[in-house]
């Protein structure tokens, strides 16, 4: 801040003052000024001219917030910003342009400053004290009751915009709020039009984000719908067990499992991961898993309905995804298991001898080439022994100090819990894997699917 030069001019070195005619003026000029024009015009101008002229630069503080209020200025020329500072930004409270008051309700109560001020161009301005201001309030008590009713016209406001805010937000929360609300709320206050705003933007992202929420629910509502009931023993002849489960990432994911019986009674079972996470990842998903329940119970040779799989996905694959995909055709009555492998990873078959057996892929994924030939395997199935399948997402599991669940992991539980019951198998696999990650957020889904032939043996669960 710096004192004005000519024309006005200096007394005993003091601050240079307002010619008693400019004085005039100005006080003029504030006629209809809120507070200051209550003032009869010749005691406003005497209070004019018995002030600092000061001018500041642009860009300079001048009111600091926090400061004491113990002055008032009255801008002659430029423009001023109101504004408070916060640790994330600078909120704008108003644009003040000469001739203007700034400070005078705040040197009224004696609080702090609740705001900065800092000019926006050159500001040429009157500093008038606390106490001229408070004597001129004593001499005219009207000049008071102004200033009061500008405070208590702000509080009202304030108390207004508290409670509208406060329903508002109430309503947020139930999810049912109108955004016609906000424009119940008129104020003229720049401060509280400011915040209407921001919490106008801050109301229809969350709304936004709350259909987008709804959307997602109803997708993953479908999704989970998509995947087969459960088929009992008894549906099987008591011939075999089968349990599966997938636990998504996201909302939704591109894991897939599937499992029903064809038209000769054998038994069609199928586990995929498509590439890439969310919506997309699920739409693929689900054509494939419907493209393969449509080509399986028309087409008896596997390798042959995988190849029209392919070729279905290949034809309506713009995204260029591929699913990655075990899918086998049990027959019931001998234990004979004829299956594919497409680019999908290693399946476990344990053996009631105690050794492992793992299906290694034949062929690559499935949605890549629409010219790719895929060949079927054989293997058989002795009661009691146990085809189990499971996506990359139950290796790839993660403990928050990112080291993964691994094969090995895997292999030891699984050995572990071999003559478990099949239900109780897939349980305990997957509550390792939760134990080993200790609530570490899911990279990828997770899914697995166990399928033993034969009545299998009661047994504890492992120490």
């Amino acid at each position: 801040m710096t004192q004005a030069s000519d024309p006005f001019f200096c007394e005993d070195g003091m601050p240079p003052r307002l010619p008693p005619d400019a004085a005039r003026r100005v006080a003029k000029r504030l006629a209809d000024h809120p507070i200051m024009g209550v003032l009869p015009s010749e005691v406003l101008a005497d209070l004019i001219a018995g002030g600092a002229c000061v001018s500041f630069a642009p860009g300079e503080i001048m009111i600091g917030r926090g400061e004491t209020s113990d002055f008032a200025l009255l801008l002659l020329e430029g423009t001023a910003l109101v504004f408070i500072d916060t640790p994330y930004d600078n909120v704008h409270l108003a644009e003040v342009h000469a001739p203007a008051v700034v400070g005078e309700v705040a040197t009224f109560t004696g609080v702090p400053r609740t705001a900065h001020v800092k000019a926006v161009t050159a500001v040429s301005a009157v500093r008038i004290g606390a106490r001229a201001l408070k004597d001129a309030g004593l001499a005219h008590p009207t000049f008071l009751e102004a200033a009061l009713r500008q405070i208590g016209g702000r509080l009202e406001t304030f108390n207004r915009a508290v409670g509208f805010y406060s329903s508002a937000l109430n309503a947020l929360e139930r999810h049912d709020f109108d955004m016609r609300l906000l424009d119940d709320l008129r104020n003229p206050l720049p401060e509280l039009a400011n915040f209407s705003l921001s919490f106008r933007r801050l109301a229809e992202e969350i709304m936004v984000r709350q259909a987008l929420r709804r959307e997602m629910e109803s997708a993953t509502a479908i999704q989970r719908a998509m995947l087969p009931e459960p088929i009992e023993p008894a549906d099987l002849g008591g011939r075999a067990e089968i349990q599966a489960c997938m636990r998504p990432a996201k909302e939704v994911g591109g894991d897939f499992y599937d499992m029903f019986l064809l038209a000769d009674g054998r038994l069609a079972m199928s586990v995929g991961d498509v590439s890439g996470k969310g919506v997309p990842a699920a739409l693929f998903m689900s054509a494939t898993q419907t493209a393969l329940r449509y080509v399986l119970r028309r087409e008896s040779d596997l390798a042959a309905a995988i190849g029209i799989v392919n070729e279905l996905l290949c034809a309506t694959n713009s995204e260029s995804m591929f699913v990655t995909l075990f899918c086998a055709v049990l027959d019931l009555d001998d234990g004979t298991l004829d299956y594919c492998n497409c680019g999908h990873l290693d399946v476990m078959v344990l053996r009631r001898d105690g050794g492992c057996d793992l299906l290694a892929p034949s062929g690559m994924a499935v949605g890549i080439l629409d010219t790719a030939r895929f060949r079927s395997e054989r293997v058989r199935l002795a009661p009691s022994e146990r085809l189990f399948l499971f996506t990359d997402g139950l290796t790839d599991a993660a403990d928050p100090t990112d080291d993964q669940f691994g094969e090995a992991r895997l292999h030891a539980v699984t050995m572990a819990a071999r003559a478990l019951p099949n239900a109780a198998f897939v349980d305990h696999v997957l509550a390792a894997v939760e134990q080993f990650t200790r609530g570490a957020a899911p990279f990828d889904d997770i899914t697995v699917l166990a399928l033993t032939y034969g009545a299998p043996a009661a047994a504890q669960p492992p120490a």
